[in-house]
């Protein structure tokens, strides 16, 4: 519970290995999970129990998950350098998104564009490739200006910017028109970059990182916007923008905490929420 900061019902049980990402839907009624057990699986938020089958078909560890903004599909990245589409009323397949040109390694997130068209995805490879959801094929080459692995992938809400988080300690912003990059890359952290999110409104964005901070920066001029966000005792792994675009969450890789901080004036919001 975000106002009150304490654990809302019981733990989601049932995945065998660590879990690796989570996404709700857009109306709030399911949660997705991904995991190193190779399964996805859907929860029904209200009643706590899983929503159907696990969602199996990976041979490797899966990375994070993402749902369409209709809700009617999950995208999946997995250390098998795949991305799959799930059906998510029927929880099976939709089609193997796979192309000759497809990522040389494994992948680590994925992000649905605001009208659902396209789909990014973040390799290992050093790229990021956009993909035609409805044909499941390569929307343009690779964007491959990064240094090392992408971990992380994140669209503007007007749909015309993704943003990438890499290991060479970059944050990239790309039109998504052109697929070139858009000025110069953001510099800043002390190490890799594992997330990005951006803000409701689209004039911030906020990055995860390896150097135990989270920093927010001012999209239009590239720029960081306040100083970094610091009281995580370990890397940062991802972040995430309330509705409202008030309060920004941050989630500890080793210090098992997720921190909540106030968006204007870059101070913690309440306790460290543990568990």
């Amino acid at each position: 519970d975000v106002e009150s900061g304490k654990q809302r019902g019981e733990p989601l049980i049932g995945h065998t290995d660590r879990v690796t990402g989570v996404a709700f839907s857009k109306n709030g009624e399911l949660l997705a999970s991904s995991s190193d057990d190779t399964t996805m699986r859907l929860w029904d938020v209200e009643s706590r129990e899983q929503h159907g089958e696990p969602l199996s078909g990976h041979p490797g560890q899966v990375a994070g998950v993402a749902f369409a903004p209709d809700g009617k599909l999950l995208a999946s990245a997995s250390a098998d350098d795949t991305v799959r589409l799930w059906d998510v009323e029927s929880t099976r397949l939709r089609g193997e998104i796979k192309t000759l040109d497809d990522h040389k390694d494994r992948v680590w997130g994925v992000a649905f564009a605001p009208d659902g068209k396209l789909l990014a995805s973040a390799s290992e490879d050093g790229t990021v490739r956009l993909w035609d959801v409805e044909s499941g094929t390569l929307h343009r080459k690779p964007l491959d200006d990064h240094k090392d692995k992408v971990e992380g992938v994140a669209f503007s809400p007007d749909g015309k910017l993704l943003a990438s988080a890499g290991e060479d300690g970059t944050v990239r912003l790309w039109d998504v028109e052109s697929g070139e990059q858009r000025g110069e890359p953001l510099r800043g952290h002390g190490g890799e970059v594992r997330g990005v999110a951006f803000s409701p409104d689209g004039k911030l964005l906020a990055s995860a990182s390896a150097d135990k901070t989270v920093r927010l920066w001012d999209v239009e001029s590239g720029t960081p916007h306040g100083k970094p966000l610091e009281g995580h005792n370990d890397e940062v792994r991802g972040v995430a923008f309330s509705p409202d675009g008030k309060l920004l969450a941050s989630a500890g890789g080793e210090d098992n905490k997720v921190r909540l901080w106030d968006v204007e004036s870059g101070t913690p919001h309440g306790k460290p929420l543990e568990g």
